[in-house]
C-alpha cells in the first residue's frame, strides 16, 4: 500500500506541468478588456490555489515560467488554427504568458512559507501580485500605461485574490475536519481494544490465582508424599509438576505485566462522558453486527449526561450485555431491538439493557455467571461460546460494589439490571 502510494505521488516538475495546463486550459474561459489579448479569466483564482496547495514551499518563479510558457504555447496553437499567422500571435499571447510569470515571482517575494501565512498578509499579497501581474500585462498588451483602468484593474484583482484566499480557507477547514475524523476513529479504535484488553485481564488474573493453587497443592502433595517415604518416582513427578506449574506461573505473571504496562494506566486519568461512551458503544456494536446491524437496532438513552471514570469497565460491562442480547436475537427471528436505558437515583448508578430475544431458559438462569458456560452453540461449525462474557461482568460488579441481577420471560426477552455505586462510576466527579 505505501509503495502504491510512493509511485501515485507527483513529482515537482509533474506538479508544475500539471498546473500550467490546468490553468492555460482554464484560461481559455475569459472576457477580452481594454486591450487586444488581454483576458479576464478565472484562471487568475485557481492558479494561487494551486501553487499553495502542491507547491507550498517553492520559493523560486520556475512554476510561473513553466505555466506561462504553456498559456503561451496552448494560445498560439489555437490562434493557429484560427489562421492568425504566427509572428502576430506571439505577440499577442506573450504578455499572458508574463502575467504568471511575474505573479509567481512576485508571490516569492512576498512570502516565503505560503501556507503558514497569515490570512491577512496572504491575501493582500495575492491582491498585489494580480494587480501588478495584470498592469504588466495591460501594459505590455496596449503598449502605453493606460491610468484610467487602474481602479477597474484593482477591483478585479480584489475580487479574484478574495476568492482564491475563500477557496484556501475552505480547502484547509475540510483538511482539518478529515483529520479530526479521522483521529477520533483512531481514539475509538484503541479504546475499544484497551477496554477489551483490560475485560480479558481479568481473566489472567483469576487463572494466576488458580495456578498458585495448582502448584500449591502439587507441592504440598510433594511434602506429604515425601513424609510417607513414598517411592522416589512418585515423589520426583510431584515436584516436577510444582515446578512446570511455577514455571507456567510466572510466564502468565509476565504477561500480566506486560498487558498493564500498556494499557492499565491509558486515559484513566481522564474522565470521559457518558453520551462519548455510549457512542463508542454504538459503533463498536454496528461493526459487530455488520450486514445484520438494519435488522437488529441499538437504542441508548440516559437522563443526563456524566462523567465516567471507570469508562474502561463499564464499556465492557455495556459491550458483553448488547453483545449477549444482540446474539440471542440473532439465533432467534433475527430481528429485533437491544435498549440500553442509564440513569441515577440518588448515590446510585442504574443500568438496563433489555432485548425482546427469546428468553434465557430457567435452568439456564442460575449458571449464567459461571465460567464456561454458554447457551450459544454454532450447530454448523459444532463451535460453543467460551463463557467469559457474563463472568467478567460479575467481576466488575465485585471490583466496583455493585450488583447485576437479570429477568427473562420465555419468548417475551431478557433485561439484565445493574446497580452501582456512582461514586464508583464517576469519581465524585460532576460536569
Amino acid at each position: 500500500m505505501e509503495s502504491a502510494n510512493r509511485d501515485l505521488r507527483l513529482s515537482v516538475w509533474q506538479r508544475q506541468l500539471l498546473i500550467g495546463v490546468v490553468v492555460a486550459l482554464t484560461s481559455q474561459v475569459h472576457l477580452s478588456l481594454w486591450a487586444e489579448g488581454f483576458r479576464v479569466s478565472a484562471a487568475a483564482i485557481l492558479y494561487p490555489v494551486l501553487l499553495i496547495t502542491l507547491l507550498g514551499d517553492r520559493r523560486r518563479p520556475d512554476t510561473g515560467l513553466v505555466t506561462g510558457l504553456c498559456v503561451l504555447l496552448i494560445r498560439v496553437a489555437i490562434d493557429l488554427l484560427g489562421g492568425m499567422p504566427l509572428s502576430h500571435s506571439l505577440l499577442i499571447e506573450y504578455p499572458g504568458g508574463v502575467f504568471y510569470l511575474c505573479y509567481d515571482a512576485l508571490l516569492c517575494l512576498l512570502i516565503s512559507d505560503r501556507r503558514a501565512a497569515p490570512p491577512l498578509r496572504l491575501s493582500l499579497s495575492l491582491w498585489l501580485c494580480d494587480f501588478a501581474s495584470n498592469l504588466l500585462n495591460l501594459w505590455l498588451s496596449s503598449r502605453f500605461t493606460m491610468l484610467t483602468n487602474l481602479l477597474p484593474l484593482a477591483g478585479v484583482a480584489l475580487v479574484r485574490s478574495l476568492t482564491a484566499c475563500a477557496i484556501l480557507w475552505a480547502g484547509q477547514g475540510y483538511r482539518q475536519l478529515l483529520l479530526r475524523s479521522e483521529h477520533e476513529q483512531r481514539y475509538r479504535r484503541l479504546f475499544l481494544m484497551t477496554a477489551n484488553l483490560k475485560t480479558e485481564l481479568y481473566f489472567l488474573k483469576k487463572d494466576a490465582e488458580d495456578i498458585e493453587g495448582v502448584m500449591s497443592g502439587a507441592y504440598r502433595l510433594y511434602e506429604k508424599l515425601e513424609g510417607r517415604q513414598a517411592p522416589e518416582e512418585l515423589t520426583s513427578l510431584a515436584l516436577s509438576i510444582a515446578r512446570d506449574v511455577h514455571e507456567v506461573k510466572k510466564d502468565n505473571l509476565r504477561i500480566i505485566r506486560g498487558l498493564e504496562e500498556d494499557v492499565a494506566e491509558a486515559y484513566d486519568h481522564q474522565a470521559m462522558t457518558l453520551s462519548d461512551l455510549l457512542s463508542i458503544l454504538e459503533v463498536s456494536t454496528r461493526q459487530f453486527l455488520g450486514k445484520k446491524r438494519e435488522c437488529i437496532r441499538l437504542e441508548c438513552q440516559y437522563r443526563r449526561d456524566l462523567p465516567i471514570r471507570e469508562h474502561y469497565r463499564l464499556l465492557s460491562v455495556l459491550k458483553n450485555l448488547v453483545t449477549n442480547a444482540a446474539e440471542a436475537i440473532q439465533a432467534d427471528r433475527g430481528r429485533g431491538t437491544v435498549r440500553v436505558t442509564i440513569g441515577t437515583e440518588e448515590d446510585r448508578f442504574r443500568l438496563t439493557v433489555a432485548d425482546d430475544g427469546p428468553g434465557i431458559p430457567p435452568r439456564a438462569m442460575k449458571m449464567l455467571f459461571q465460567v464456561g458456560y454458554s447457551t450459544k452453540f454454532n450447530e454448523a461449525t459444532g463451535d460453543i461460546n467460551r463463557g467469559v462474557g457474563l463472568p467478567a461482568v460479575q467481576y466488575i460488579m465485585d471490583e466496583l460494589g455493585g450488583a447485576v441481577r437479570v429477568e427473562s420471560e420465555s419468548g417475551r426477552g431478557t433485561t439484565f439490571f445493574v446497580d452501582l455505586p456512582l461514586n464508583a462510576v464517576t469519581g465524585g466527579e460532576t460536569l
